[in-house]
């Protein structure tokens, strides 16, 4: 794991990333998408969370909860 996905999932943890506000914002000196995934069968439930740099856009990590 990098620094970047651990800092989402601590944050995550500690609840300063909400989860439930779905789609793009600004985060620290991150842009980042929360997509919410719901599965149709035999998978649960859970979100995906794309972090970009918010300067240049370019993609440095996905994370799936």
């Amino acid at each position: 794991m990098n620094k970047i996905e651990t800092k989402i999932l601590k944050a995550v943890e500690t609840n300063k990333l909400n989860l439930e506000i779905i789609g793009e914002r600004n985060w620290y000196n991150y842009f980042i998408r929360v997509t919410q995934l719901v599965w149709s069968r035999n998978f649960h439930d859970g979100y995906l969370i794309e972090v970009y740099d918010e300067r240049y856009g370019n993609h440095l990590a996905s994370i799936t909860l």
